[in-house]
C-alpha cells in the first residue's frame, strides 16, 4: 500500500512541476542584501533517489540539466502554509522557469526541481523567492560551456596532477621530524629535497606534537614545495629531547566559495580546509584540526575561523572564503613509516587487509574493553577524545548488546580475562530481573532505565554463550517472559511495562528473535523456537510496509540462525531480499569518495557496523544454498565493509594527538570524521569481524574480489 500512496505523490509531484506558460513575475529580482524570513537557498545537484542534493556548487555546465534548488525556512511556530513562489531568471533576466510550493513554514527545506527549457543558456542565472510578492531570498548561479570551467572540477583535476606519493611523504616527513628534534639543520633539510618535488606547486602546513600536545603548528601558502618547506621551518622551534610526531599536510588548489553555511557544510564532508579573509585578516584551518576539534557544523567552524582571523566571530559575513584540498600523513615519533591519515586516523587500504588484520583488530577490541571496565561490571560508554573526556553516561541497553556480542567471541577465543569481565557484567544485570508469576524480566532503573524485551534477550543470549549451569533457571524463566510479550498474530510487544513506542519494532523485535533462536541451540526448549516461527508471517508483512534500515540485519541474523535448524526456502528468501534491498538501498561508496569512506555503505557511515553484521550472516546463508550470484555480491560488499571498519579503529600509530591512549586503542569510532567513541561501534564492528573471520579461512577471503 505504501508503494502505492508512494508513487502517486511522486506523480502528483511532478505533475506539478511543469511549467505551464507565461509568468506575471517581475525581473526586478530583488533589492541587493535584501534578508527576509528565508534562511537561505542553495543550488545544486539531485540525489539520483530525488530526495535532496547529491551536491552543493553554484556553477553548472550546460549538460547538467537537472538542476534543483533546496529552500531552507526559519520555524515560526503556529504559522500557516505559505505559497513560495520559485523563480528562475536567465542571464537575460527573463523569466526561464517558476514554481508555486505551498509550503508549511515549519519546514526545514524542500527540494524544487529544474523543470523548464534545456540546456540552460551559459551566463549568470538568478533564482528568487517570492511570499506574497514580496522577496524573501535569492541566489546566483553561473552555467558555463565547457565543464572544466567547473571549479570544484578543475580543482580536483589540479589535485590529481599535483600529489605526491606515500614515498615522497615519508621522505619530508622523515626530515621534518628530524628537524623538530634537533637532528639536522635548515640547509641540511632544503638541499636533500629532490628536484622532482622541490618544484611542486603545492602549500604545506606541519604539525608537531609531543606527548599528546599540539607544540608547533605552521601554514605554508607558497607556490612550490622549496619555498613552503623554507616557510614551515622557520616557525618550526627544534626540541633537542626528541620525542616529536609529525602531521604533514600538502595543501593543493583552493577555490573559492560562498561563506554560506550550507556550502561550507558540504565543503566538510568532503573533507576539505578552509581560509578566510579579510580587509587583511586571515586564518586558516586543515581537515585534520575540523576533525580533531569535532567542529560538528559549518557555523561553529565559520566562527571558530573568524575568531583565529582576529575579527569577531560573525566576521565570515562577507569575508573571501576558500576551500582547499590536501594531503594528509603522519609520522609519529614510535613510527618507521609514514601513514595517510583520512581526517585524524591512518588510512587502512580496504585491498591490503587479512584474515590475521581482522582477528588482531578483533584482540585489540577486546583489551579496550577489559581497560575500560567500571567498578560495576559495566563498560565505558563514551568518551570524547577530542576534549579527554568521559562523561558519568550510560544506556544499560547498550552494555547489554555488548555482553551479547563479548560473551561469544570470549568463549570462542576461551579467553578467561574477557570470560571472566563478561561474567561480572551479567551478574550486575542479574540483580535487576523481577521475578512475577514464575517468569524473570530485567528492570534495570540507573541512568536511561531499561524494561524493554531487548534488555531481556540481550542478557539471556550472553547467558546462552556462556552456558554456565548457574544461569539455567534464569534463563527458561527470561525467556517464558519473552514470548509472555508475543501477540496472538506474531507481533512482539516491545516493553514489560512501559509505554510501547512504534519505533522499537525496527529493532527490538529481531534482536529478541536472534536470542531466542540460539536458546532454542542450546536448550532445545520448543516455546523458544515456536515463537521465533510465529513471529516470521507478522513480520514479513512488516517489512513489505516498513522498508528501513536499521530493521534489516537483526531480522536477518534471525532467521538465518532459524534457517540453520529448520532449513525452509521461506526463511532465505526473506534474508536474500532484505539484504538485497540493504545494497541497493545503501549502495557501498567507492575509493571515490576519498581517503576513509571506501566500502561504508552511503549515507549510513555510522551503521556500516551493524548492517555488516547482517551482511556477514546473509554471505554465510548464501556459502550454505550455493547461491553463486549472491555469494559473489555479498562477499565484495563484505570485504568492503570490514575494510572500512578496521579503518575505524584506533590504532597505537592514531593516538599521538591524544593525552591518555589506553582510553582509545582498540576503539572503533562512530564515523571517519568523528572521532566520538561508543561502546556500541566498537562491539557492532567486532561482531562483524569476528563472526567473518570465523566463517572464513585466509585462503578463503583472499579469493574474494572486490
Amino acid at each position: 500500500m505504501k508503494k502505492i500512496l508512494l508513487a502517486f505523490f511522486i506523480l502528483a509531484l511532478l505533475a506539478s512541476c511543469k511549467f505551464s506558460g507565461t509568468t506575471s513575475a517581475s525581473q526586478d529580482v530583488m533589492p541587493e542584501g535584501f534578508r527576509g524570513n528565508l534562511e537561505g537557498l542553495v543550488v545544486g545537484i539531485p540525489r539520483p533517489q530525488g530526495s535532496g542534493l547529491s551536491e552543493v556548487r553554484t556553477v553548472f555546465s550546460t549538460d547538467e540539466v537537472k538542476h534543483a534548488v533546496r529552500g531552507f525556512w526559519i520555524s515560526k511556530p503556529g504559522g500557516k502554509k505559505v505559497d513560495a513562489h520559485f523563480i528562475w531568471f536567465d542571464p537575460e533576466g527573463k523569466v526561464a522557469y517558476e514554481k508555486i510550493f505551498n509550503i508549511d513554514p515549519t519546514w526545514k527545506r524542500t527540494t524544487i526541481h529544474y523543470r523548464g527549457q534545456a540546456p540552460l543558456k551559459a551566463g549568470d542565472w538568478k533564482i528568487a523567492v517570492k511570499v506574497n510578492d514580496e522577496y524573501l531570498g535569492k541566489i546566483d548561479f553561473k552555467v558555463v560551456r565547457d565543464s572544466s570551467k567547473i571549479p570544484l572540477k578543475a580543482q580536483i583535476k589540479a589535485f590529481k596532477s599535483e600529489q605526491i606519493t606515500i614515498n615522497e611523504a615519508h621522505f619530508l616527513s622523515e626530515k621534518l621530524r628530524d628537524y623538530a628534534d634537533g637532528k639536522i639543520d635548515k640547509e641540511s633539510l632544503i638541499k636533500d629535497i629532490p628536484e622532482n618535488m622541490a618544484a611542486r606547486k603545492v602549500g604545506l602546513a606541519v604539525s608537531v606534537f609531543r606527548n599528546g600536545e599540539l607544540k608547533d603548528i605552521a601554514f605554508s601558502s607558497a607556490k612550490e614545495l622549496t619555498s613552503s618547506v623554507k616557510g614551515i621551518i622557520s616557525m618550526i622551534k627544534p626540541a633537542k629531547e626528541g620525542g616529536a610526531s609529525v602531521e604533514l599536510s600538502i595543501i593543493h588548489s583552493g577555490i573559492k566559495i560562498s561563506p554560506s553555511k550550507h556550502v561550507v557544510t558540504t565543503k566538510m564532508r568532503q573533507n576539505m580546509g578552509f581560509s578566510v579573509n579579510k580587509n587583511g585578516k586571515t586564518a586558516a584551518i586543515l581537515p585534520t584540526q575540523i576533525a580533531r576539534k569535532q567542529y560538528g557544523d559549518a557555523t561553529t567552524l565559520l566562527r571558530q575561523l573568524s575568531i583565529d582571523a582576529g575579527m569577531g566571530e560573525d566576521g565570515w559575513k562577507g569575508a573571501e572564503l576558500t576551500a582547499f584540498m590536501t594531503q594528509d600523513f603522519v609520522l609519529a615519533k614510535d613510527m618507521t613509516e609514514t601513514k595517510e591519515l583520512a581526517y585524524s586516523r591512518t588510512v587502512v587500504p580496504i585491498d591490503s587487509v587479512t584474515r590475521d588484520d581482522m582477528v588482531k583488530s578483533v584482540d585489540l577490541a577486546i583489551d579496550w574493553y577489559l581497560k575500560n571496565q567500571l567498578s560495576d561490571g559495566r563498560y565505558m560508554y563514551t568518551f570524547f577524545p577530542s576534549k579527554d573526556f568521559e562523561p558519568n553516561d550510560d544506556w544499560a541497553l547498550r552494555n547489554l548488546n555488548g555482553i551479547f556480542v563479548l560473551a561469544e567471541i570470549a568463549k570462542d577465543k576461551n579467553n578467561e580475562k574477557l570470560l571472566a569481565s563478561v561474567r561480572k557484567v551479567i551478574e550486575t544485570f542479574r540483580e535487576a530481573l523481577v521475578e512475577k508469576e514464575g517468569i524473570k524480566y530485567l528492570d534495570w532503573k540507573k541512568h536511561r532505565p531499561v524494561s524493554s524485551i531487548a534488555g531481556t534477550a540481550f542478557l539471556l543470549g550472553a547467558m546462552v554463550a556462556l552456558n554456565i549451569p548457574d544461569y539455567k533457571d534464569d534463563m527458561r524463566k527470561m525467556a517464558d517472559a519473552i514470548i509472555s510479550l508475543q501477540e496472538d498474530n506474531g507481533k512482539l510487544k516491545t516493553d514489560f511495562y512501559r509505554p510501547l513506542r512504534d519505533i522499537d519494532q525496527l529493532y527490538y523485535p529481531g534482536e529478541t528473535l536472534l536470542a531466542m533462536i540460539r536458546y532454542y541451540k542450546l536448550s532445545k526448549y520448543e516455546p523458544a523456537k515456536k515463537m521465533v516461527e510465529k513471529a516470521f508471517p507478522f513480520y514479513l508483512e512488516f517489512w513489505d510496509d516498513n522498508k528501513d534500515g536499521p530493521f534489516v540485519p537483526w531480522q536477518i541474523r534471525a532467521y538465518q540462525e532459524l534457517y540453520q535448524v529448520s532449513p525452509e526456502k521461506k526463511y532465505a528468501d526473506y534474508v536474500f531480499d532484505l539484504m538485497d534491498w540493504m545494497i541497493k538501498r545503501y549502495k557501498p561508496v567507492t575509493a571515490e569518495a576519498g581517503p576513509g569512506r571506501e566500502g561504508a555503505f552511503s549515507t549510513q557511515f555510522a551503521s556500516t557496523a551493524v548492517y555488516s553484521e547482517g551482511l556477514s550472516q546473509a554471505y554465510a546463508l548464501a556459502l550454505e544454498v550455493k547461491d553463486k550470484k549472491r555469494i559473489k555480491l555479498y562477499g565484495k560488499t563484505l570485504k568492503g565493509t570490514l575494510g572500512y571498519l578496521l579503518g575505524l579503529q584506533f590504532k597505537k600509530e592514531d593516538t599521538y594527538w591524544i593525552k591518555r591512549p589506553e582510553k582509545v586503542i582498540g576503539a572503533t569510532a562512530l564515523r571517519p570524521d568523528i572521532n566520538e567513541l561508543r561502546l556500541d561501534a566498537t562491539y557492532h564492528a567486532i561482531s562483524a569481524i569476528h563472526y567473518s573471520t570465523k566463517l572464513m579461512s585466509e585462503k578463503h577471503w583472499n579469493s574474494i574480489v572486490r
